[in-house]
């Protein structure tokens, strides 16, 4: 399934979605031939603060395959900023403005890798 028309995702619980499809992802650019399938039944969630819904609606399906990806990427061990920026390239993919692609790009990063560091070096 293409990944900018793929609506084929299921609310669970909260922040919880389960993608019910196989959909294909190009690496870096359309075209680019390195494909990433997010597999049916993989669960995602997007993780948006409370204060923060207002800006950014945890069910805004434009958005919602973008964390799906985002959350595939970190489970297969990709880095927190390669994965964030795949983020605002599918936000963009799925028709997201530039300019709020680019905020839930930098606050996603941020916030990611501020709590990778505090993790690794408080063992």
């Amino acid at each position: 399934m293409s990944f900018t028309k793929c609506d084929n995702f299921k609310y669970i619980e909260e922040t919880k979605y389960i993608l019910l499809e196989d959909v294909v992802w190009e690496i870096g650019r359309k075209g680019s031939n390195l494909p990433v399938t997010l597999p049916a039944g993989y669960i995602f969630d997007i993780s948006v603060p409370k204060g923060l819904t207002w800006v950014q609606d945890p069910h805004d399906r434009k958005v919602l395959l973008a964390a799906c990806l985002h959350d595939w990427l970190l489970d297969n061990r990709f880095d927190i900023a390669f994965a964030s920026a795949e983020f605002r390239r599918a936000c963009i993919a799925r028709g997201v403005s530039k300019l709020p692609a680019w905020m839930l790009f930098s606050s996603t990063y941020l916030y990611l890798s501020g709590k990778h560091y505090i993790k690794q070096y408080r063992n």
